[in-house]
């Protein structure tokens, strides 16, 4: 989710000037950790006017919302999107305001047994005392259709897929699912109509779109169910990270929402079906050892990661099944999900700014830029046949 915006980017990373420059070159010369970007460093964003509200979308939650964002989803994915405006994590979180504890009494009653309630205890209690319990994260839907119906158990099924998602986000990578969240969600049939809602008519053949600005999920229906709900679960992985982390790059935004919207819940867990991506991972892995291709993934600008090469979408889309690879990769080990925790972690302190990834992964990833491009290629070149549990 980088600013794209002329003011607020940093200089482009000679990296970009110079793409055919060699990598082992790069390496020597610490071209990578010398480019444009900076550190991120605190920033106020200023109070924007409010966002538009089209008649058929949610209203903004309020005045000091930032100018409306689309995250956009290719109609098969990848799921690509575009931003007008600075993140609402920069100026507010709906998590904020949200009770994350709750001071209840307990006591024994005559017959020996232990109770807790907010409500005050009876006369003849015994052992009284307060007591604070966590309160699980709440996700609230809020859905409408705007010229189709409603997908059946749409209502239980967002909660219960933002909820296993979030819980597996904690789990494995630290991130904490925000109190209160709130998830607006508007189907829609026609293109024309969609385009026209998410306030980018050139990719109205995209399939699902996060806005930032007003926290709305537009997903255009599928030919069935299913589909819609994987797009749907792509969104709310970006509508989870947004809330709680911030401005991630572009590469590890798209590979998060891509990795994690494959998550299917399975009774008290879930799984990802890696094995289903055997062909695809195969078909876009880089031919030689991948340095250049891993810089061209992380490096760019968010504009330059979703456009649509001159013969066709297929650069966007490879870019996509790249992005994905490289999170499931690092999802695989130990020691991978450590440094994709400390990434999320360093942007969650400062939400505003990016961080450059290259550099993060040059300075902690064990080995440098040139592991991780080693090991990058070769999860692609024999993907994991299964499905991985959580």
């Amino acid at each position: 989710m980088l600013d794209v915006s002329p003011a607020s980017r940093d200089t482009r990373c000679e990296l970009r000037r110079h793409p055919r420059v060699a990598w082992t070159a790069l390496l020597a010369l610490g071209a990578l950790l010398a480019c444009g970007r900076r550190e991120p460093v605190p920033v106020t964003a200023p109070t924007p006017a409010a966002a538009p509200t089209p008649a058929s979308r949610p209203p903004s939650p309020t005045p000091s919302e930032p100018a409306p964002a689309a995250r956009v989803a290719a109609a098969s994915p990848p799921v690509e999107a575009a931003r007008t405006g600075p993140s609402a994590a920069c100026l507010a979180r709906s998590a904020d305001a949200a009770r994350t504890t709750l001071a209840v009494q307990r006591w024994v009653d005559r017959n020996g047994i232990v109770h807790y309630s907010d409500r005050a205890a009876p006369p003849d209690a015994r052992e009284l005392r307060t007591v604070t319990l966590a309160v699980p994260p709440q996700v609230t839907v809020q859905a409408s259709g705007h010229d189709v119906n409603l997908p059946g158990q749409l209502q239980q099924r967002a909660v219960a897929d933002a909820l296993a998602v979030a819980r597996v986000l904690h789990d494995t990578l630290g991130v904490a699912m925000p109190q209160g969240m709130v998830l607006h969600i508007v189907f829609v049939r026609s293109p024309v109509a969609y385009a026209q809602l998410i306030g980018v008519p050139e990719l109205a053949a995209s399939a699902g779109a996060y806005n930032t600005g007003t926290r709305t999920i537009h997903v255009r229906m599928q030919d069935d169910d299913e589909a819609s709900f994987a797009v749907l679960r792509h969104e709310i992985v970006h509508a989870i990270v947004h809330e709680a982390i911030g401005n991630l790059p572009v590469a590890i935004n798209e590979g998060l929402a891509e990795y994690f919207g494959r998550y299917r819940v399975v009774g008290m867990g879930g799984q990802i079906d890696l094995g289903r991506e055997r062909a695809a991972l195969l078909a876009n892995a880089p031919g030689d050892d991948g340095g250049e291709a891993l810089v061209d993934l992380l490096a760019p600008e968010e504009a330059d990661f979703y456009r649509v090469g001159a013969t066709g979408p297929a650069g966007r889309e490879q870019r996509y099944r790249r992005a994905f690879a490289l999170v499931a990769m690092l999802m695989g080990s130990g020691s991978g999900r450590a440094t994709l925790a400390g990434l999320l972690a360093a942007q969650a302190a400062r939400p505003c700014d990016a961080v450059a990834s290259e550099r993060w992964f040059a300075q902690h990833h064990r080995g440098g830029l040139a592991t991780l491009a080693r090991e990058w290629v070769a999860f692609m070149r024999n993907p994991p046949d299964g499905v991985r549990t959580y």
